[in-house]
């Protein structure tokens, strides 16, 4: 019976490890909660902004150092060079992760706009 429970915990830990997790808050990747990312298989990455990672330091990254996944609010990603030292980022290759329902100012921007075209005359 003991050796059932422990297989039975072990195959949902394994479960919850195959999410993307917040290194910052330990949990599962949210909209707003921004921090670095652990990608729990190589073969099913985050979906990401830019396909190639973005390296903010002018000086040469070797070619086999690994991306570093960050979720960043959208201002930081427009102006990475800017923001990268708050992440501890500069020298390193980052791909920026997506989350589609991601609140930003843009989308509540959009939202807002489309509400006021529907009750115009």
């Amino acid at each position: 019976m003991l050796l059932l429970a422990t297989l039975a915990g072990a195959g949902s830990a394994a479960a919850q490890g195959a999410e993307h997790r917040n290194l910052t808050t330990g949990g599962p990747l949210k909209p707003g909660i921004y921090g670095r990312i652990a990608v729990a298989s190589p073969t099913a990455p985050p979906p990401v902004i830019y396909p190639e990672p973005v390296i903010a330091s002018d000086t040469l990254v070797r070619p086999a150092a690994r991306p570093v996944y960050l979720y960043v609010p959208p201002g930081q990603v427009r102006k990475w060079k800017q923001h990268c030292a708050k992440w501890s980022a500069c020298e390193q290759p980052v791909l920026f992760v997506r989350v589609d329902d991601s609140p930003s100012r843009w989308g509540g921007w959009k939202k807002l706009r489309e509400q006021v075209a529907l009750h115009r005359p």
